[in-house]
């Protein structure tokens, strides 16, 4: 009798140890994804860097160009402002664009994650039930 017991403790015990390798390999494997995930997206915005500066270099270069021209007072001068106030403004979508796709990244690890997570916690929710099925019957050989 007391060998049947001990065998049934060490057939939970390893039953527990098998469960508590598989949770920590599906994490490893988890963040393995999401370290992966991160360095991609993060070249991707390295190379959306050098578009932003050059955005504000053109910023720069159309306001000083705006500045001289409000100081010119050449007959054609109203139809190259009115030219420059669209450009500006298409320069500033363009660059409102720029800072979200630069936020993308960073949002999409953050989804990425919650989603990962969620997975992870659902599958050990469906597992733990049938664990605590099994915990009565060894409290009753105890006893």
């Amino acid at each position: 009798m007391t060998k049947t017991i001990l065998n049934l403790l060490k057939a939970l015990l390893n039953a527990t140890l098998l469960l508590l390798a598989l949770c920590l390999f599906l994490g490893w494997q988890l963040f393995a994804s999401a370290r992966g995930v991160s360095e991609n997206l993060g070249e991707i915005s390295a190379r959306f860097t050098p578009i932003y500066d050059q955005l504000q270099t053109m910023n720069t270069e159309i306001t000083s160009l705006n500045l001289v021209l409000t100081q010119s007072e050449a007959p054609d001068s109203a139809e190259m402002r009115f030219r420059l106030a669209r450009l500006e403004e298409q320069l500033s979508r363009i660059n409102a664009e720029t800072e979200q796709m630069s936020e993308l990244p960073a949002q999409v690890v953050t989804t990425a994650m919650e989603a990962a997570m969620q997975s992870l916690s659902a599958e050990i929710a469906t597992r733990l039930p049938r664990l605590q099925n099994c915990a009565p019957d060894v409290a009753a050989l105890l006893n």
